[in-house]
């Protein structure tokens, strides 16, 4: 197993959740936490992995957080499959890559959670709330991931 600075990664970013993100709201919108650590564990650990840790990701969501949907096991799942499967065939290491997959993820996870919600609404309530948060949840990652890689000297996250 080659060493990867993705632990120190996660508990950064846990760490940073609950204490700064959420003073770090900007136009309504906060970076999701749990994509982040999902995605960067779906890319070093592949599909399977991936959809164990959104299994238990999206049931910890549930049982910690109030505001958590009932559906969030299910997405966080589907999204950790989904990355694992497909970001082995990108090269995930460019930040730019990175940030698309963050994003596309975070799009994901809030389809799956607004079709069980209102699933008439799904294009607009996507287009109102889920694409801000899906960009800053890009950027706030990356940087995230930048600022771990330039503290542990290390080439790549994953």
């Amino acid at each position: 197993m080659r060493k990867s600075p993705i632990f120190l990664f996660i508990v950064v970013v846990l760490l940073l959740d609950l204490i700064f993100f959420q003073k770090i709201v900007v136009a309504g919108l906060r970076p999701d936490a749990t994509v982040i650590v999902l995605v960067y564990l779906a890319l070093r650990f592949g599909s399977v992995l991936g959809m164990i840790f959104g299994f238990l990701i999206g049931l910890a969501s549930l049982v910690i957080m109030t505001t958590a949907l009932a559906s969030m096991p299910l997405a966080t799942t589907v999204v950790g499959y989904v990355v694992g499967k497909f970001g082995k065939k990108v090269a995930y290491e460019s930040p730019l890559v990175q940030l698309a997959i963050l994003f596309l993820s975070v799009l994901l996870l809030d389809a799956i959670n607004f079709l069980w919600l209102d699933p008439e609404h799904l294009v607009f309530n996507l287009a109102r709330y889920s694409m801000g948060s899906a960009f800053y949840t890009g950027l706030v990652g990356v940087g995230l991931a930048q600022l771990v890689l330039r503290l542990t000297h290390s080439r790549r996250i994953v």
